[in-house]
């Protein structure tokens, strides 16, 4: 505009999932995180109906300031990291201080009957006046309303018992597979590892198996610290932290769509901004170092050095940072089952796609650490595996992860993600790409029938129904 004032206008992808409630949920969140001090772009309007001028959801918001961290990794120094990581810390303990009283989204509640609503804070919690125009509804995670779960007769909240929660997201793929799931043939290459189409009926023998370990993997009392609602950013990755130039301070964090209150045992982790690159995770606070080779590496290797370098540093910091500012964080993170009960969790909550082995090996995991979860002293597991079904999964695990890397490794190559989005500038070199791996693949095959058959069958990228 001639004032140099600058908006944002965002408008949701037409199978944007759930309706009204995925732009409700994001205005009101935006709106409660600027009242609580994060940095968020100031809401001015917003329609989550379509019943208005436009036609169509939107979000109008301010144009955040700052610039993405993700073309300033290299250059940053160790302080400038350190601010870095200390900033998003402090931001997201703000989040973690919030007393909220149920799982779900938050809303404004003139966007949701009065049914549908419960209290933004728990109970005994004193609350501000500037946040009596808000409440805790229904999940705003597409994966209860993707394709026809839109249309099931299920609950999605708010929940208060965080254990009906973790039900809730297995009783969705369940109800959903009984009434719509067909036997379906795995992907390529894992079709030659396990050939034909798969019974849905054993995934929902899985998800069965799991809604009987559900009474143990949070602690019981419902008021302890870990079972706390809690907030976090979806995907915090470079491209939604904006920082200043000059300071290197956080000054914007962007893209809140389909945040959720979870279980903190569920939310704790590091954002992908601050993954460890390492997969054996250091137990001290040493900080990184250079590889003692370094010197006489050429200049190909000195550049993964200084990578690998960069990643270890924003990682240390981090876990420092949460040490020193945000303990309850710190606390869930140093939970010795975090990772293995998040992926139970989350592999109980995907659609049916033919593969039993990734909810395979959560649940067989989760059996052995059985002795290892509260509340279990005395009690038998009540999930068991015959050594047959063991010695089954085991051999068709140990192909099934070097073929996840391998086809990682096709999808970096192609520039599409794990669900084969890919931008719209990027769509042309993707097609492109996809077309030269495949003819490649083929004829590495040396005309093997057999292996070309199950590619074309199962390619990765073939046209699928957008949604199921």
């Amino acid at each position: 505009m001639e004032d140099g004032f600058q908006a944002i206008a965002k408008v949701p992808y037409r199978i944007a999932l759930p309706t009204r409630h995925a732009t409700a949920s994001e205005a009101a969140t935006l709106e409660l995180l600027r009242l609580k001090g994060v940095p968020v772009p100031k809401l001015y309007s917003y329609s989550a109906s379509v019943d208005n001028p436009a036609g169509v959801e939107y979000i109008i918001m301010e144009k955040a300031n700052g610039e993405p961290i993700e073309g300033k990794w290299l250059a940053m120094t160790k302080r400038e990291r350190y601010t870095l990581a200390s900033s998003v810390v402090q931001i997201e303990k703000k989040l973690f201080d919030i007393p909220f009283s149920s799982i779900g989204n938050v809303y404004f509640k003139r966007d949701l009957p009065s049914d549908l609503q419960a209290p933004l804070y728990s109970e005994g919690r004193a609350q501000d006046a500037s946040l009596e125009a808000f409440c805790i509804g229904p999940i705003a995670d597409y994966m209860f309303s993707y394709g026809k779960r839109a249309g099931l007769d299920i609950y999605r909240g708010p929940w208060k018992n965080p254990k009906d929660y973790l039900r809730s997201i297995a009783e969705k793929e369940i109800e959903w597979t009984r009434r719509y799931g067909k036997p379906v043939a795995l992907d390529f290459p894992h079709n030659g590892l396990i050939p034909g189409e798969q019974d849905p009926k054993e995934y929902i023998a899985l998800l069965e198996k799991y809604l009987a370990l559900v009474p143990y993997l949070l602690p019981e009392d419902a008021s302890h610290p870990f079972n706390q609602p809690t907030l976090r950013h979806p995907d915090l990755n470079p491209n939604n932290i904006l920082i200043s130039p000059e300071t290197g301070a956080v000054t914007c964090i962007i893209d809140w769509q389909h945040t959720i209150l979870e279980p903190r045992l569920l939310a704790a982790g590091y954002p992908r901004a601050f993954e460890n690159p390492d997969v054996n995770e250091s137990t001290d606070l040493e900080e990184p170092t250079l590889p003692p080779e370094y010197d006489s590496l050429d200049a190909e290797e000195k550049a993964e050095a200084d990578e690998l370098y960069r990643r270890l540093f924003l990682f240390h910091y981090y876990r420092v940072c949460n040490g020193i500012f945000n303990k309850p964080h710190l606390h869930a993170l140093c939970d010795p089952l975090l990772h293995p009960r998040k992926h139970l969790v989350d592999r109980a909550g995907r659609p049916w796609s033919g593969n039993l082995v990734t909810l395979m090996g959560a649940l067989v995991r989760m059996v052995e650490y059985w002795p290892h979860l509260q509340n279990t002293r005395g009690i038998k597991c009540p999930v068991e595996f015959t050594p047959e079904e063991l010695e089954k999964f085991r051999k068709q695990e140990d192909m099934w992860f070097p073929m996840n890397a391998v086809v990682n490794q096709w999808r970096e190559e192609v520039g599409v993600n794990e669900d084969g989005w890919v931008s719209n500038e990027a769509y042309e070199g993707a097609v492109r790409k996809d077309k030269q791996l495949r003819e490649r693949l083929i004829g590495e095959m040396d005309g093997d029938q057999e292996d070309i058959a199950c590619l074309q069958k199962g390619w990765m990228f073939r046209d699928r129904e957008e949604i199921n």
